[in-house]
């Protein structure tokens, strides 16, 4: 393994905050679970480093949903961080000043929301014994969630003044 430092993260423009950032993890890489889907079911998992190049190529354009109905509604937020580290790809969302953006916030103070599942296009996999691992993949949108296919997709908390990203090494 080369000891060269590796940087991944994805500045955005942001607005000055008021209170209204989720944060978290929004994927765990290396853990894997199993995933029922069109009527199959497969083990799956994601490598770190899978989402590098979306993040650098279109980071902006991520939006917060939720229950991935994009179809129906709109967003009640918009990423102002993404991250990945060496264990998972993190975030954080401002949300919106309207009436679902009233009740995500509450519903995630309260508990009842806590997690984040992510709406993806896959682009390069390989098999691993039975486990299909995700190499490389293009973020589309994240949504907050009541039961999550990764456990540790959660949401950390709603940030309560400005917080500048920082860059974190990836071993």
């Amino acid at each position: 393994m080369s000891s060269e430092i590796l940087y991944r993260a994805t500045e955005l423009l942001r607005a000055s905050t008021t209170g209204r950032e989720i944060f978290g993890t929004i994927l765990p890489y290396n853990e894997t679970v199993e995933i029922r889907e069109f009527g199959t079911v497969y083990r799956e998992r994601f490598q770190a480093g899978s989402f590098s190049r979306s993040l650098r190529e279109r980071g902006d354009k991520i939006r917060l949903f939720t229950q991935h109905d994009s179809t129906r509604k709109l967003p009640v937020g918009k990423a102002v961080e993404l991250t990945e580290h060496p264990d998972s790809l993190r975030a954080a969302f401002a949300i919106a000043a309207t009436r679902d953006g009233d009740d995500i916030l509450e519903l995630v103070r309260s508990g009842t929301v806590d997690s984040f599942s992510v709406g993806f296009k896959p682009l390069k996999q390989r098999m691993d014994g039975n486990v299909l691992v995700r190499t490389e993949c293009a973020l589309i949108e994240v949504s907050l969630v009541g039961i999550p296919a990764y456990e540790g997709a959660t949401v950390a908390g709603i940030r309560q003044a400005q917080h500048n990203p920082l860059s974190v090494r990836l071993e």
